[in-house]
């Protein structure tokens, strides 16, 4: 498959290594990218999901990816290779990361990868539109904040209410859970209403909707 991926303004290393500046030009960039980014998912649908930013479309759009996904053993070559990236982490983290590897040695294509980052940000931009209160933002301090010089959604409300998503670290934990079997088509349409209760600060868990 044939995807128009997304290119960055800018070269960069990571999002931590970013200046102020940079940050700024990058979080400008992709907000003025997001109307694209969704037209290329309607066009790699091809009129399969209705893309009208209601929580329901969410079933549609991630029950097309799921039927798409391409999920691949990998070598020993990628395994080893794998490995090596999570020494970076304690090693009670490499432990049960290595064994989980290991145990279920696949990935999903590169592409899909992509995919899912617009689909990302198709979710944001549900949420977006249901809960104009929630809005993009960056976060260039501090240095030890978690999604340092990302774009992310925000909002918060006095002392009560405080809600951050950054949409494409989602995706990508969920393209970790379909690898082992984890995820359903309404995976992303209940973690919408997980979303919709933090945001309007309500503590108890969604109910199922049926």
């Amino acid at each position: 498959m044939e995807y128009v991926l997304m290119e960055p303004p800018i070269i960069m290393e990571s999002f931590e290594t970013l200046s102020k500046k940079e940050a700024e030009i990058l979080f400008d960039w992709f907000v003025n990218q997001i109307p694209l980014r969704i037209e290329v998912l309607k066009n790699v649908t091809n009129g399969e999901v209705d893309f009208n930013f209601t929580p329901e479309s969410l079933i549609n759009i991630y029950g097309w990816f799921l039927s798409q996904v391409e999920i691949y053993e990998l070598s020993e070559e990628e395994i080893g290779r794998e490995l090596e990236e999570l020494r970076q982490y304690p090693d009670f983290i490499y432990e049960d990361e290595k064994k989980s590897l290991l145990a279920n040695p696949v990935e999903i294509a590169k592409v899909d990868y992509a995919i899912a980052m617009d689909i990302g940000i198709y979710y944001a931009e549900v949420i977006r539109r249901n809960h104009p209160q929630v809005k993009w933002t960056c976060f260039t301090k501090p240095k030890s904040y978690a999604y340092l010089n990302k774009p992310i959604l925000h909002f918060e409300e006095g002392d009560s209410i405080y809600y951050e998503r950054e949409p494409i670290d989602l995706m990508f934990i969920l393209n970790q859970r379909i690898q082992k079997g984890e995820v359903t088509e309404r995976t992303l349409y209940e973690m919408y209403f997980t979303d919709e209760n933090l945001i309007l600060g309500v503590d108890e868990d969604p109910e199922d909707e049926d």
